[in-house]
């Protein structure tokens, strides 16, 4: 009864817009002044705030418009002539909520601390008590397993059976959080480990059953639009759907759309100037342009560079011998294609066929030439 009545308290709170928060913490004084420090981020945005700790209390309050992820650190001052107790990694990570939420330690330092109040916390307490027992009982077989003789520890037999009893506890480890989330629908801390669970990317189609059996109100919140909008990215852009058509500038000005190449293979490229690894990968997409360019290849560069670095893609079209047509609308991360595409790591790339249809996502270096060389056959360039 206690956790139903703690779900409907959380309701408001994931489906309404922005609720308060209290934050209540409570330490072992410190010996020194300190800060606590309070981080979380909600849809790529992180906001950062501080308390003074008093006798070991301190306070956060604030408003959220959904579970987030969140950091409590602890930062001790240096006091003069006196050595202070070094704790660089004295953080609790946890997710923060509408309501009040408590976290008590029996030291000094947040680190081991308990969360209480919270309903996605206890669920991530639960879920870490059952790996607890899986690992004291893969600690009572390792113990089994020691207690053998010299020659049964060279008995394969022996060895084999050990082995056996740790590789079913290691799939009973692996399958945890699955099993959490699927006995679990309405628990928030499900919707948050969907998709690691089910990677949306692999195959949509099951993302989709899987994500439908959610309840309504965690479906209609902020994360389960977000996750239904990846889904339905992700099956528009599944191999052999139609690439979706845009119009972005070049770096001259010029208006130019993706269907301004319809009867060629494209590779749609997604880069930026700044992008170490994207830097790297150009001279292979140069190696590929210029091998098959003459049988019916191009590329389409698309830069996530925003407008402060416009002079930057340029010298690095230059740089780099990008000879192919290059586009962008300089909205760095925002850039209207890449959001289109649900690009959200660079350098990332699209192979379009001439009817207009994906053909291949993500081709590195050899792979790339591998596949168009399937397609168009061996390059006559040298």
């Amino acid at each position: 009864m206690r956790k139903v009545l703690l779900l409907l308290c959380l309701l408001p709170f994931v489906t309404l817009g922005q609720q308060k928060f209290i934050l209540n913490a409570k330490l072992r004084p410190l010996p020194f002044p300190a800060k606590a420090f309070l981080y979380f981020t909600i849809d790529g945005k992180t906001t950062i705030d501080s308390a003074n700790i008093k006798d070991g209390v301190f306070t956060f309050n604030g408003a959220l418009s959904e579970v987030a992820q969140a950091y409590l650190k602890i930062k001790r001052q240096k006091l003069p002539g006196i050595a202070t107790r070094r704790t660089p990694s004295d953080l609790l990570d946890f997710f923060l909520e509408p309501g009040t939420t408590t976290v008590i330690s029996k030291t000094d330092s947040v680190i081991s601390a308990v969360v209480k109040g919270s309903v996605v916390n206890d669920d991530i307490a639960k879920c870490k008590a059952i790996m607890a027992g899986i690992q004291t009982r893969a600690g009572k077989i390792m113990s089994q397993y020691k207690s053998g003789t010299p020659e049964q520890l060279k008995d394969s037999i022996y060895t084999a059976g050990f082995n056996e009893q740790l590789k079913t506890l290691d799939t009973e480890a692996k399958n945890i959080h699955a099993n959490f989330m699927r006995s679990n629908r309405d628990s928030y801390y499900s919707l948050i480990l969907f998709k690691t669970v089910v990677p949306i990317v692999i195959d949509p189609v099951r993302a989709e059953t899987e994500f439908a059996k959610f309840s309504p109100r965690l479906k209609s919140g902020p994360l389960g639009k977000r996750i239904q909008g990846e889904i339905n990215a992700t099956k528009m852009l599944a191999l052999g759907q139609p690439a979706m058509d845009f119009t972005q500038n070049d770096s001259n000005g010029k208006p130019v759309k993706l269907s301004d190449f319809k009867g060629k293979y494209v590779l749609l490229d997604f880069w930026a100037s700044w992008c170490a690894p994207c830097r790297q990968e150009n001279p292979n997409v140069v190696k590929v342009y210029q091998k098959y360019k003459n049988k019916n290849f191009t590329v389409l560069g698309v830069s996530l560079d925003n407008a402060g670095l416009k002079a930057a893609w340029l010298k690095a079209i230059k740089d780099d011998g990008l000879s192919w047509t290059n586009v962008s609308d300089l909205k760095g991360g925002d850039n209207e294609v890449a959001v289109k595409y649900f690009v959200k790591t660079i350098p990332n790339n699209f192979l379009i066929g001439p009817d207009g249809k994906i053909l291949a996502k993500n081709l590195r270096g050899d792979e790339l030439d591998r596949k168009l060389e399937e397609l168009l056959g061996a390059s006559d360039a040298r």
